[in-house]
């Protein structure tokens, strides 16, 4: 006589876990029902790569589930990889540039420029000496016409030096022209942008999950080629967190439907589960039936709407994919 009383707890306290009922959800008078299929909180995500290579590693299975960033699938990229060292060389190497540039002569190159100038202040004192005495003497008598050009001709030549070496020094002094330093900066930069243009071929080598989800399918095996030229998706993954259903709305019911209207979601396959769901969206324009139902009306060429319903609580085990029986109540008064 207990053995009653117990089984009815213990379905209770599954149900209770399952967070379905058996028993159908109160939504009121059902107006429209709608074949639909399950899928994830987002579209099917296609996760390809940019990149041409050979398939080293595929680290996942279908079924896996895996979290944001995660590796996925690794692309052997050992060109990519030895190009990228290259041209981190050459950027090494024009940022050298660019500073000795910045920097301007050493003060070890000045001091050499302060040296020459002393030189040529000598040689250019000496000469004059040499001129002003050969001008004291008579021409022709005491020295020759050719002895005093001489003179004069090593003078000149003297203060020509001795000018240079002081320009020469002053350029030291003034550092770099701002054209070099500028002409040097777009090498830098250039370079640096070769290496970020790299470093970015080469992370797609390493193929990373772009959200939390489901592994629904795998495409590549290890050892395969792929290309850029001829793009492949590599393989599919789905936001399954928390699952809804895309329903396909027969047009001659598209009156009965709103936004935020309640609904209850059944399928064949579990008989005993019934979910309660609310319509999130709806598609803005009318397009052609992919899902068919079990009444033979369900089959004709007449056009469909898609509505999307967000299933109430805890996602129920059902596979991504599933085909369901969307059943809507009535639009509340406010709609």
């Amino acid at each position: 006589m207990c053995k009653k009383p117990l089984l009815i707890a213990l379905a209770a306290i599954w149900c209770g876990a399952c967070n379905v009922s058996s028993a159908e959800p109160d939504v009121g008078k059902v107006v429209a029902a709608a074949p639909g299929r399950v899928e994830g909180a987002s579209n099917v995500m296609p996760v390809g790569t940019a990149v041409s290579g050979v398939i080293a590693e595929v680290l996942v299975r279908e079924g896996d589930r895996v979290a944001a960033g995660q590796l996925l699938v690794r692309v052997s990229c050992d060109n990519i990889q030895k190009e990228l060292e290259a041209r981190k060389s050459t950027l090494a190497a024009a940022e050298a540039t660019l500073q000795r540039v910045v920097n301007g002569p050493r003060p070890e190159e000045i001091a050499v420029g302060v040296a020459n100038v002393g030189l040529n202040e000598a040689r250019s004192e000496e000469a004059g000496i040499v001129l002003r005495r050969s001008l004291a003497l008579v021409e022709g008598v005491t020295i020759s016409k050719a002895q005093l050009d001489q003179s004069k001709r090593d003078a000149r030549m003297a203060t020509a030096l001795l000018d240079e070496a002081r320009a020469r020094l002053a350029l030291l002094r003034a550092g770099s022209r701002q054209e070099d330093i500028a002409d040097a900066q777009s090498r830098r930069d250039a370079a640096n942008a070769l290496v970020e243009q790299a470093a970015v071929s080469l992370n797609y080598c390493s193929v990373r999950a772009p959200a939390d989800g489901l592994i629904l399918s795998t495409h590549v095996t290890p050892g395969q080629f792929i290309s850029t030229s001829i793009p492949v998706t590599l393989l599919t993954l789905v936001d399954d967190r928390k699952q809804r259903v895309r329903a396909e709305v027969d047009e001659r019911d598209i009156g009965k439907i709103c936004e935020q209207q309640r609904a209850i979601v059944t399928a064949e396959n579990f008989p005993d589960v019934q979910v309660g769901a609310v319509s999130e969206w709806m598609s803005p324009r009318l397009s052609h039936r992919t899902m068919l139902g079990g009444e033979p009306a369900e089959k004709s060429a007449r056009d469909v709407r898609e509505v999307i319903v967000a299933l109430d609580g805890r996602k129920p085990s059902w596979p991504i994919g599933l085909r369901v029986l969307v059943k809507f109540a009535a639009c509340s008064s406010t709609h």
